[in-house]
């Protein structure tokens, strides 16, 4: 049986009682076309690299989160409420921080998951607010998220999954030119014309060069001589005579000591004669050796030439290749000014569109002009009266500053003329009574003083429109703020009777669950105890029926006034909508009127003339 409650001053949010192993997954509208977008967006997250998208045991609205997230690139959380998961490759791929207060773990409690249900619309809120910070082309709402709106939701997945390909491939780019730099700052590498001028080719190592040149070699006659000549000039010191391999007589295995001797001294008079004569060429000599190899003069030329221009081949390729790398870069840094310039446009579009947003409400808040027609009235008539007063003012003073000056002269005649008593009589009737005249005038001169001082505080009293409008900002942001703190409130009410409403199904719960344990072990004793055991049982069940068909009701009930004050809402909309076009025809209507009465005024003068 439920509890008899005090009602609560907040409306209640709906809640969907499941069994305790399962979440509490929102309501989310299911058609084919969100059915079709929502499996682009599992096939586009695949192919941008993330294949856990393809398990089959999480739901819809579990993979809608693992898009945003994943694809994001800020943070990955499985809300399967089975497997919270992903962490590490999310923040190794991230570039922005994304503030979630959600401990990585293998497999959550029904506590758990429970907090992580009800701290899901923050976290849908903290999604958004990144996508506003990475400058999101596409706007998205957290409850869009909730409710599964794959049509609204598949934009942002798209533009998220390129963002993160574009960062891959920047991230890739930058750790290559980074390795590189690390590379050639402890390493030098060597080209290939410096490697091949300091590698000696076989065919020079096995091809044998002449090291010496007999000066008078056209005077030896004997060949043992010659060859042992030749053999010396090209490096070869053999004691052995190489003629006499070629003669009839045969060779002895070891030559006598006289014969070594002789050898021996024969080697060093040809080395000394060699050696000394090494340096002193003559011209003619010269002449006979580039004579004798003009052909391998010329192939060296040649093979210097074609090496040279082979040289300066590659180094134009490599000016080319480094031209074409900043012509890449430049395109690159044009693409991106581009794109900074239309984020640019995009920005001062938006400001824009606010400008006149707060131009409108500011039209808006203006007071209406037909309420201030009778004290524009008011306005205009005591301006022309205190302009009168003033205008009298001045012309009295002026008139008695004259009568003053006529009086004094008077006064001064009299006094030089010497009159009789009758006329001094007369003078003095006179002068008391322009005194008397005198008087009366700055007594009305006060007057009007007063009064000029009682409509100029009047005017004081009435408020300007600078003044007015002051006020009612004032009154708007304090509307703001008992608005704000009402809505605050009426949260933490909401919040409050939800979870009242858990707890007390939670201990209903527990409760029945003691109580079937408790009975269980007493009803296996007996058959009697068994069948009142069985009874109860179903008692039970049929309580708890009614419980979740009272609750049903109650949701749909709530879900009923939820429409219709949605419908009122929509309503009020339109009639704001058309509360603001009217006056802005209004105004207009009120200025074409100004304009017209304006032109009729400026003809009747013309009339007159």
């Amino acid at each position: 049986m439920m509890s008899d409650r005090k009602p609560v001053p907040a409306s209640r949010v709906r809640t969907q009682a499941t069994h305790p192993s399962m979440a509490v997954i929102p309501d989310v509208r299911e058609d084919e076309e969100q059915s079709v977008k929502m499996q682009e967006m599992i096939n586009l997250l695949v192919a941008g690299g993330y294949f856990r998208a393809r398990i089959k045991g999480l739901n819809n609205f579990d993979k809608s989160l693992i898009c945003l997230f994943c694809s994001s690139l800020e943070l990955f959380i499985c809300v399967d409420h089975e497997v919270v998961g992903g962490m590490s490759w999310a923040i190794e791929m991230s570039n922005v921080d994304l503030d979630v207060d959600i401990l990585f773990q293998e497999s959550l409690t029904i506590g758990q998951k429970m907090w992580v249900q009800y701290h899901l619309k923050a976290l849908t809120e903290k999604i958004v607010r990144v996508l506003q910070t990475m400058s999101c082309p596409h706007k998205i709402e957290p409850h869009q998220i909730q409710g599964m709106d794959c049509i609204h939701i598949f934009p942002v997945i798209q533009w998220l999954v390129k963002k993160s390909i574009e960062t891959r491939q920047q991230m890739s780019e930058y750790l290559k030119n980074y390795a590189n730099w690390q590379f050639n700052r402890c390493h030098t590498v060597h080209t290939d014309t410096d490697q091949s001028s300091t590698i000696t080719s076989p065919d020079d190592v096995r091809h044998p060069k002449r090291k010496y040149r007999h000066p008078a070699r056209h005077k030896l006659v004997e060949p043992d001589v010659r060859v042992r000549t030749t053999l010396l000039e090209y490096g070869y010191f053999d004691t052995k005579s190489t003629g006499d391999s070629t003669s009839s007589a045969p060779k002895t295995s070891e030559p006598n000591s006289e014969q070594k001797d002789s050898d021996s001294r024969l080697n060093d008079s040809l080395m000394n004669s060699m050696q000394t004569e090494s340096n002193k060429i003559s011209a003619a000599f010269v002449g006979a050796i580039v004579g004798a190899q003009s052909d391998e003069i010329q192939k060296l030329a040649e093979e210097y030439n074609r090496k040279r221009l082979e040289r300066e081949e590659n180094s134009i390729e490599r000016k080319e290749r480094e031209l074409k790398s900043r012509v890449e870069a430049a395109k690159k840094e044009l693409s991106a000014a581009k794109q900074k310039e239309s984020e640019i446009r995009d920005k001062i579009q938006l400001f824009r569109q606010r400008i006149e947003i707060v131009r409108q409400k500011q039209e808006s808040f203006e007071p209406k002009d037909n309420e201030r027609v009778e004290e524009r009235e008011e306005k205009k008539n005591l301006s022309h009266i205190l302009d009168a007063l003033k205008k009298q003012k001045t012309e009295f003073k002026q008139f008695c500053r004259e009568e003053k000056q006529r009086l004094e002269k008077q006064i001064e005649e009299l006094s030089n003329q010497t009159t009789d008593t009758e006329d001094e009589t007369e003078v003095e009737t006179e002068v008391q009574t322009y005194e008397e005249k005198h008087s009366k005038y700055k007594k009305q001169l006060a007057d009007l003083n007063k009064n000029v001082s009682k409509i100029q505080r009047k005017f004081d009293d009435i408020p300007t429109r600078a003044e007015l409008s002051q006020y009612q900002k004032r009154f708007i942001e304090l509307y703001n703020q008992v608005a704000a703190k009402h809505n605050e409130t009426k949260k933490f009410y909401t919040l409050y009777n939800t979870l009242d409403d858990e707890r007390m199904y939670l201990e209903k719960e527990l409760n029945l669950i003691g109580s079937i344990l408790d009975n269980f072990y007493q009803a296996q004793n007996s058959n009697n105890v068994r069948e009142e055991y069985l009874l109860q049982f179903e008692q039970i069940v049929e309580n708890i029926k009614q419980t979740k068909l009272k609750v049903e009701n109650r949701r749909v009930t709530e879900k009923a006034k939820r429409d219709q004050l949605n419908d009122s809402y929509l309503e009020l909309i339109e009639k704001q909508r058309l509360y603001y076009k009217g006056v802005k025809d209004f105004k207009e209507e009120c200025k074409t009127n100004e304009r017209l009465i304006a032109e009729l005024e400026n003809r009747k003068s013309k009339n007159k003339q």
